[in-house]
């Protein structure tokens, strides 16, 4: 038997057994042995019952004397009374009680000794303990295994007791040679191997031996991690970059225009850049700062010394408001150096033209040529306003197919009303409508435009992130909306008629096959000869296929992926090639073709996954990338999950921001906050209001944006109030940030839809309401679309949660606006586990080392690792050839794309 033996071959364990480890993640002798335990009990000697309340858990020893199951309508109560074995005339007995447990008073009788773990508490004049931990000792022959020594705690699962679990990790100790799961460790970290390390970790013989043995095995848990870091860096040093030799000229310009200097720490940061960018090998830099602290300045620079060296640089932000606010500023600040910026979202697709969601109401003529789309060049052309509505018309919310999910290919059919005849004009509006969004919201495989309705094959594409950054794509109801009602509202208008045109689509297939897909190709663009709207060899100028805009090709999902780009490889670049690109996850899934990308900047990094910011930076040769983040990352994760990354911070906030001050408030003192708000909308500021969900939800008790809007309306009339959330459609969304940034709207309902990136100065005021809800972080993130102007700005937290541990998270942001301070004070209320979330994905797993408590020892395997590599990068010398299985494949896991 080895470590890699399944626990089935072994006969010894029972089948429910093997069930119940699985449920664990538990299936070979490996995992089982490195189930390490959660705690530990003393059972060499108990503590005597206390008298009072105590303030942490106890371990206790005594006998069950009596129990009794209790019935409180559907409520179940199951008690037992424990006496100490040495009960005197002062010993007062402890009541055990579990809720609702049945299972409980099968396992539990009077006359046994029992184990309990768990806090005591005074209820009257008894001393209750609800819902201990328990373990039933029993005088057999595995008795010293559990008892009278330092007992092993693991984390269990329902048919799997402690004593069992115990049972099995004892009797696979004796079987296995245990010193071949023992980590290589170099001698700057240890004093030779412990063969019996895993033993003692399970069963130690003192606390003394128990602490040694644990910071060995979490030493080389750190070791083997700092090991792939180290080795992810030392890999990308060595793939070939883009080396952007300049003189800084662009740069230096962007500086100067600035109505600012620059703090010392932008200064330091930017120095630290430039001095990567300027090597031959990729640049791979984290950039962290507070909220407001400057990072964008920062960015900017960095991507015009890039564009001087004749390289493409990409800006990717996590949602559509912050990929346009950042289009916005840098065509603020860079069209008169005359940079060439683009913007790619799911909804937008633009170069150098002004942005309707930024655009000031006046001066709206920028005098820049119109939007380049997908459909020009083709003749006749007609374009729409997207919120073109048909004049009289009107297109029910029908129910879509229930199987609408990413990707899929629909055959849709939209039939005229009273079967209306199209005239040829109307027909090739259709056309023009249907190709007007492709390749930019959705892509038509094929359409044919009939006299009396229309059929197409159309696949859906992303849109955005939602507010859990799942990415959305765009709404078969909405696709089908904007092309009825811009076709109807041009046709109208060339016919001098009122009315709806079309009819309810039908669904004609949903696409299952590439047969299906070929079927249902074929069929559309042969109908009008087949249905004998045209005579054979006759030209049916409204029928459509890709192959008509590009090379001869497959009508499959595979080729038109690679069609455009495919297309715009063969050409030369010119003046009108973007040198800036600005975008959402629309970057890697749409298509935009990259010339010559030499930097990637990633917005916000976090709301990235691993493989979306693989997507953008996986190619050769490797474009410098720099992640920015405005939540600040505690040392010891920058030393692990972005431990590839070289780190930068700003540390120093501009001058001339307005102060921010937060209010604690219950639920029913809102009364307060609302006066206070309506004095602020009354002195010419705004307000963000935010709540934690859109709609109400019966599982959560937590207000919901859409359901209290009307009451905020009531609230502050006169005053304008206005609904953002994740569903709003897009160009309503652009509609209400335009009207909300020109100041017609003076207070925004949202939800967390505007956390990161909105910059609107005159917003003085946020009120947050469920605040217990939001993580400090997020909350952090939050209040940092406010304080962005010269006034003084307040920031109300609207709790109706008393728990003591809750007021204390947020007093924390109560007391400080240093955003360093609350990612400490975070890490310390979560924990690791879950400020890591899915950002560790590559990375071993961490089994008994804990970040926050062993910091000190992963700053020690760090330096090891690092000096290891450093002097020995392939690790060729026999000594250090023990260390290459901690940096291979192992599992079908490997570390890459950490950051």
């Amino acid at each position: 038997m080895d470590l890699d033996t399944a626990l089935e071959e072994l006969s010894w364990i029972p089948r429910p057994r093997i069930l119940a480890l699985r449920r664990l993640g538990i299936t070979r002798v490996r995992d089982l042995l490195t189930h390490y335990p959660r705690r530990y009990e003393n059972r060499l000697e108990f503590s005597c019952f206390p008298r009072d309340e105590t303030v942490d858990p106890v371990c206790l020893c005594g006998d069950v004397v009596k129990t009794r199951l209790m019935r409180f309508g559907g409520r179940k109560i199951f008690e037992a009374v424990l006496e100490e074995s040495s009960a005197h005339a002062l010993s007062q007995p402890l009541i055990c009680r579990w809720f609702n447990l049945h299972y409980i008073q099968k396992v539990i009788a009077t006359g046994q000794r029992l184990i309990i773990f768990g806090r005591v508490k005074r209820k009257g004049l008894r001393l209750v303990v609800d819902h201990p931990e328990c373990e039933v000792i029993e005088d057999d022959e595995e008795i010293l295994i559990h008892f009278r020594r330092i007992t092993p705690i693991y984390p269990a699962t329902e048919g799997l007791s402690q004593r069992v679990l115990r049972g099995l990790i004892f009797r696979l100790l004796e079987q296995v040679d245990v010193a071949s799961t023992d980590l290589p460790l170099p001698d700057s970290l240890g004093n030779g191997d412990d063969e019996d390390a895993l033993r003692k970790i399970h069963f130690p013989e003192s606390d003394e031996q128990l602490r040694e043995v644990r910071a060995r095995l979490v030493l080389g848990e750190f070791f083997r991690m700092q090991m792939q870091i180290a080795a992810a860096r030392v890999e990308n040093s060595a793939r070939a970059g883009c080396r952007h030799q300049t003189r800084g000229l662009l740069a230096g310009k962007f500086i100067a225009a600035l109505p600012f200097d620059l703090t010392r720490a932008q200064q330091r940061v930017l120095n630290e850049i430039q001095h990567d960018l300027h090597l031959a090998s990729p640049m791979n830099r984290l950039l962290q700062g507070d909220v407001g602290s400057g990072k964008t300045v920062v960015a900017i620079a960095a991507i015009l010394v890039a564009v001087e060296s004749g390289s493409q640089a990409a800006l990717m932000a996590p949602t559509q408001i912050l990929a346009e606010q950042h289009y916005a500023v840098l065509r603020n600040w860079l069209d008169p150096l005359g940079i060439r910026i683009a913007l790619r979202t799911g909804a937008r697709q633009e170069d150098n033209t002004p942005l309707p969601l930024f655009a000031l109401r006046a001066n709206s003529d920028s005098g820049s040529a119109r939007v380049s789309r997908v459909g020009d060049g083709v003749t006749p052309s007609q374009t729409f306003s997207e919120d073109a509505e048909a004049v009289g018309a009107h297109y029910s919310k029908r129910r879509l197919p229930h199987f609408e999910k990413p990707w899929p290919i629909y055959a849709v059919t939209i039939g005229t009303r009273k079967r209306r005849c199209l005239s040829p004009k109307a027909r090739t509006i259709v056309l023009d409508a249907l190709r007007y969004f492709h390749n930019k919201r959705y892509e038509v495989f094929a359409a044919c435009v009939m006299p009396d309705h229309v059929h197409f094959l159309i696949q859906p594409w992303p849109k955005e992130n939602d507010d859990k950054r799942n990415v959305v794509f765009w709404p078969l109801k909405e696709l089908m909306h904007s092309i009825k009602s811009f076709s109807s509202h041009a046709i109208n208008r060339i016919e001098g008629s009122r009315g709806s045109v079309w009819e309810q689509e039908r669904f004609d297939r949903y696409i299952r096959s590439d047969r299906d897909l070929t079927e249902k190709f074929e069929y559309i663009l042969r109908n009008p000869w087949k249905s004998g709207v045209a005579q054979q060899n006759e030209n049916y100028p409204w029928v459509w296929a890709q192959e008509n805009d590009r090379r001869k090709g497959s009508a499959f999902r595979r080729d038109a992926e690679t069609s455009t780009r495919d297309a715009r490889a063969t050409q030369t670049e010119d003046n009108t090639t973007p040198q800036i690109i600005v975008g959402t996850h629309a970057l890697l899934y749409e298509n935009v073709t990259f010339s010559n990308l030499g930097l990637a900047v990633i917005d916000e990094q976090h709301k990235f996954g691993v493989a979306q910011r693989a997507k953008l930076t996986a190619r050769e040769p490797a474009p410098d990338v720099l992640v920015m983040t405005a939540t600040p990352i505690p040392r010891t994760l920058t030393m692990t999950v972005y431990g590839d990354l070289e780190v930068s911070t700003i540390d120093e906030m501009p001058r001339g921001r307005g102060e921010i001050i937060t209010h604690l408030l219950n639920a029913d003192q809102l009364g307060e906050a609302i006066t206070f708000l309506r004095e602020q909308l009354t002195a010419g500021r705004q307000a963000y209001i935010i709540y934690p969900l859109i709609d109400e939800s019966e599982k959560l008790d937590a207000k919901a944006a859409a359901k209290e809007f009307e009451q905020w309306q009531e609230r502050l009339e006169p005053f304008r109030c206005e609904l953002l959330h994740g569903r709003v459609v897009s160009p309503d969304k652009q509609a209400i940030m335009q009207r909300f940034r020109a100041g017609e709207t003076h207070a925004l309902i949202s939800t967390t839809v505007i956390e990161v990136g909105v910059d609107i100065p005159n917003v003085t005021v946020m009120l947050i309401e469920n605040a217990e809800r939001f993580g400090l972080s997020q909350l952090h993130q939050l209040r940092g679309r406010i304080g962005r102007g010269a006034h003084t700005s307040h920031c109300w937290l609207v709790s109706s949660d008393k728990i003591p541990e809750t007021m204390m998270k947020l007093a924390v942001l109560e007391k400080t606006t240093n955003g360093f301070e609350i990612a400490e004070a975070d890490w310390e209320l979560r924990g690791p586990g879950d400020l890591l979330g899915t950002a560790q994905s590559g990375l071993p797993e961490l089994k008994l080392g804990d970040l926050r408590r062993d910091a000190a020892l992963m700053r020690k395997a760090r330096r090891a690792a690092l000096e290891l590599l450093e002097d020995d990068p392939g690790l060729d010398r026999p000594e250090n050839q023990r260390f290459r299985s901690l940096i291979v494949e192992r599992q079908g896991q490997t570390f890459s794309h950490v950051s």
